[in-house]
């Protein structure tokens, strides 16, 4: 038998007891139910057992009901049903007392039925759920075996899992870091004592259960699938169901995995891409040759993303390698349609745009988003730590290289600069690509030449007005979102913009003052970066 106290109260005649002490443990699980006719029941007691009995063994003397109580508690009593009318008329206040204070469920149980009708309702109750949950068990199965034997492209299989299993899910990749979570599970809490052994296992999860079983294929260790249950017990038909959908996961991100990373056509496609990145190749014998290998490099215009582990004088393979292999089986790393090839100094991907729109800004937030844990793992460890550097958008499959070029140059230009930023598009740095042979004193001079009236102004309004106005070029001179930046009314930011135009003589309705003050706030940043940037790579 496997219910709570709680449980047990609502099968008839049961349900018909009334529950008058130890109402906080009610939670506690009930084996078996058995009859207390004997002074000695508590040597016998096993625990989980709840018992019924008509107070004649306790009815003489209170100080020994109290004492057997306790003792019943100790040895893991789940209740105590008291049939009153016989001996007892009603229960003593000092029992109830007691049983409140150990948590013990006390039971008043109803006159009319027997302790025969009431055990048998019981047993009958538990046979009826076991069948129901073998029922539900094996219905699970049949959906289990058709969603693995579906086929379909960029499924969302950790979603599907979790609809077919009827139970939320967490999914934890090797590393440790969520890959998915249902609604109200994902959190640190579900990865609490990693790492973990890779073995089924299962631990209390608030009211319930947490199944945690390893999602392993031959000698590839993916993670852990952990499925979470409103009981606090299982059958074991319920625990081999939650084994065979971790076999299922595993094989599906086993097929996922060699797809997408075919060794062979891994290196195929690295020497082709360093062939045509080397202008050893044309991009109409790179598409054809690709195609030929099953891989589809463009469906249309399109982003390139660069991938390095930074500083890459510690970069290690194994990272990027979890990293590349994330980014193919991950249904959650599934931004638009892509490709994504290892090359010689990291990650090379190229991202759809299906909308025909630069996605610069959401790529960026996306694989922030997705990476975050590894990161913050990373950079807190003193470790090379993955960074993102993002093309423009390229109409045309010969832009590859231009694209190529875009990352590599973001990433030149963050370096000089000392840039900290994890994702950087291209298109924030195309300003400074122009003026990046510009000596550091010279900017430094031109900055403080424009901004001199500010500057010279004392105390903290010359602080707002330069941070004003700083919001307000990294704006693109729209005043609504300058203001929604920095939290004040438009008008505010209207106001401080008039005293700065002022001070500086200039007119931001003017394209040239406009454009002067974003070529300083860009130098500014770079000077700013690389100054704050020193002591860490001394450190280093």
């Amino acid at each position: 038998m496997q219910l709570t106290v709680k449980e047990a109260l609502q099968v008839y005649p049961l349900s018909e007891a009334r529950l008058v002490a130890g109402g906080e443990g009610t939670s506690r699980m009930m084996k078996s139910v058995n009859v207390m006719d004997a002074p000695d029941i508590a040597d016998w007691i096993k625990s989980g057992e709840l018992l019924f009995t008509t107070a004649f063994i306790m009815k003489d003397n209170e100080t020994d009901a109290l004492r057997l109580m306790r003792r019943l508690n100790e040895r893991g009593c789940a209740g105590l049903g008291i049939k009153l009318g016989r001996f007892w008329q009603s229960i003593p206040q000092g029992i109830i007392e007691e049983a409140d204070r150990l948590r013990l469920p006390l039971l008043e149980l109803p006159f009319q039925f027997t302790f025969s009708d009431q055990m048998n309702a019981l047993f009958k109750a538990e046979h009826e759920r076991s069948n129901r949950l073998l029922h539900e068990v094996m219905q699970k199965q049949k959906k289990l075996m058709q969603f693995a034997l579906q086929q379909q492209q960029h499924r969302n299989v950790f979603a599907e899992l979790a609809t077919v299993l009827n139970c939320p899910l967490a999914v934890i990749g090797s590393r440790g870091h969520v890959l998915y979570g249902s609604d109200g599970i994902a959190g640190d809490s579900v990865v609490q004592g990693w790492p973990w052994k890779s073995v089924m296992h299962r631990v209390k999860w608030n009211q319930g259960s947490c199944h945690r079983v390893p999602i392993k294929q031959n000698d590839e260790e993916y993670g852990f699938l952990l499925v979470f249950t409103d009981s606090a017990l299982s059958l074991r038909a319920e625990e081999e169901l939650f084994q065979q959908a971790a076999d299922v996961l595993a094989f599906y991100m086993d097929m996922t995995y060699r797809e997408h990373i075919n060794p062979t056509v891994q290196d195929e496609m690295r020497t082709l891409l360093s062939q045509y990145l080397d202008n050893k190749m044309t991009v109409d014998e790179l598409t054809r040759l690709s195609e030929n290998k099953g891989v589809h490099l463009f469906q249309g215009t399109y982003q390139c993303v660069l991938i390095t582990l930074e500083p890459s004088v510690f970069a290690e393979g194994k990272l990027l390698k979890q990293i590349h292999r994330e980014l193919q089986y991950n249904p959650l790393m599934q931004f638009t349609a892509s490709q994504h090839f290892q090359i010689e100094d990291g990650i090379l991907s190229i991202y759809t745009c299906p909308t025909g729109r630069d996605y610069g800004e959401e790529l960026s937030a996306f694989l922030l988003s997705r990476f975050g844990d590894v990161l913050a793992a990373q950079e807190a460890n003193g470790e090379s730590a993955p960074r993102f550097w993002i093309s423009k958008m390229k109409q045309e499959p010969k832009s590859l290289r231009e694209a190529y070029q875009e990352c590599l140059d973001t990433r030149q230009l963050a370096r000089r600069f000392g840039m900290k930023d994890r994702a950087l598009q291209f298109e924030m740095l195309e300003f400074a690509y122009v003026f990046q042979h510009v000596p550091d004193n010279i900017m430094e001079n031109y900055c403080n030449k424009v901004l001199e009236p500010l500057l010279a102004r004392d105390g903290d309004p010359n602080q707002v007005l330069m941070n004003t106005l700083e919001s307000f070029i990294e704006n693109d001179g729209l005043i609504n979102e300058a203001a929604k930046q920095l939290f004040v009314h438009r008008n505010t930011v209207t106001y401080r913009m008039e005293k700065v135009g002022s001070l500086l003589q200039m007119d931001f309705k003017k394209t040239n003052d406009l454009l002067k003050l974003k070529l300083v706030f860009t130098f500014r940043k770079f000077v700013r970066d690389k100054t704050s940037a020193r002591p860490q790579a001394q450190h280093h």
